[in-house]
């Protein structure tokens, strides 16, 4: 049970390890929207395509998106929508929080 646990955390911290930059969690959010190519992507939010592709390749090593190749294309897809939701509920969460304490 402990050893279950303990992968548990790791897995757990590297998720929020990989979702805690903001340019990833803009990522994250333009997959929610539909599959896109870095190219395509990293323009939609103003990165340069290397930038991109680092943070697409850190949520990719996680685990939370994947990859297809089409022809001399990648194209990334969301495959764990949920971080979605809770990142927005963690957001509402604190921020009504925070107000409280106003």
């Amino acid at each position: 049970m402990k050893d279950s646990d303990s992968k548990r955390r790791t897995l757990t911290a590297e998720i929020f390890k990989a979702i805690g930059h903001p340019d990833r969690l803009a990522l994250l959010e333009r997959l929610a929207e539909k599959p896109w190519c870095v190219c395509e992507l990293a323009a939609s939010l103003g990165l340069n395509k290397s930038v991109a592709s680092k943070h697409l390749s850190l949520l990719h090593a996680t685990g939370l998106i994947e990859l297809e190749k089409k022809g001399t294309q990648v194209i990334y897809s969301l495959v764990v929508p949920c971080v979605i939701d809770m990142g927005k509920c963690s957001y509402m969460a604190v921020l009504a929080e925070r107000k409280k304490r106003l």
